[in-house]
């Protein structure tokens, strides 16, 4: 293993700014840059509860670190460096939580309830679906178990997320009309601000019009329903709907920018039109089959970490 004395901040081989150089001198077993990222993982292991898991994460961290440099290696990335560490970290780390809840660790349950009730406080910002909170919990632990003892879960964080999404969906549209129901692209991930997943950045609203992102940002992100909206802008609640989608459509084509292109020319496809294209039309259009469409609709999703969401 070599030693790289640029890998440090002002010499210190723990404080190296993330970056792709350091994650390409991880790859190759340099040993300042494989301290550094061992030191961000290690934070970030920290910041997600591992130090309440009663565990030795020694092993864990390093096996990360060369899954965080293997990959990156491999080229095939498409998130910032700092994002793709979080991710490999976060996934890891609850693949982990979720095999040691299989063995029945109290530590391992006893970090995850808490954490999948966080995420729903973050969606039912009104606290209107608290009483069934509970239930939501249950179902995802119970889903979450069963594909992972299935053994095709690659993103476990991802998948936890899109479980609980979809439940509180399900709930939450039992009991409101459909139109003023939160759409799951509007639910990101409530992991703090350095998510990149969160789909309503201030880069993305500025690519919707003046009045799409007007009303995206009242429904989707200050939760106002479209009576109050018509209300509070002067329009009918038909016109409100019809802008939101148009405004939706827009920031989801303007997500999908950097995609391969294999995976652009679909995913653009799906969203250029008036209304969201079906994958029979899309493979109609560009001779795919039907089959390829979804499978490449399905890579997008993974790509722009959006896998479960609406669209």
């Amino acid at each position: 293993m070599t030693r790289s004395p640029q890998a440090g901040g002002n010499g210190d081989p723990y404080h190296a700014r993330v970056n792709a150089s350091l994650l390409e001198q991880a790859a190759r077993r340099d040993e300042a840059a494989v301290l550094a990222v061992a030191r961000q993982v290690t934070q970030l292991l920290d910041r997600f509860g591992a130090f309440s898991v009663r565990r030795d994460w020694s092993e864990t961290t390093r096996e990360i670190v060369v899954e965080i440099g293997e990959s990156w290696q491999q080229g095939n990335v498409r998130s910032q460096p700092e994002q793709h560490v979080e991710t490999v970290v976060k996934n890891r780390f609850w693949g982990e939580i979720i095999e040691l809840m299989t063995r029945n660790d109290s530590k391992a349950a006893a970090l995850f309830y808490p954490t999948v009730r966080r995420l729903l406080a973050s969606w039912d910002r009104g606290r209107v679906q608290e009483g069934n909170w509970d239930d939501i919990v249950q179902d995802t632990a119970r889903q979450l178990w069963e594909r992972w003892q299935a053994g095709d879960v690659k993103r476990p964080w991802a998948l936890l997320c899109t479980i609980a999404r979809r439940r509180f969906l399900d709930r939450v549209r039992a009991q409101r009309p459909e139109d003023e129901a939160p759409k799951e692209s509007s639910l990101g991930e409530a992991s703090g601000a350095s998510d990149r997943s969160e789909r309503f950045t201030e880069q993305a609203l500025e690519s919707l019009e003046k009045r799409e992102r007007e009303i995206v940002v009242l429904m989707d992100i200050e939760g106002h329903t479209r009576v109050e909206i018509a209300r509070k802008l002067g329009l009918s609640e038909g016109e409100v709907l019809s802008t939101r989608r148009a405004g939706l459509r827009r920031l989801w084509r303007w997500l999908g920018r950097d995609l391969p292109p294999p995976l652009r020319e679909v995913w653009e496809e799906m969203f250029k039109g008036a209304k969201r294209a079906t994958p029979a039309q899309i493979g109609e259009k560009l001779s795919l089959p039907e089959g390829e469409v979804a499978q490449r609709m399905l890579e997008a999703r993974e790509i722009l970490g959006l896998s479960g969401a609406a669209g």
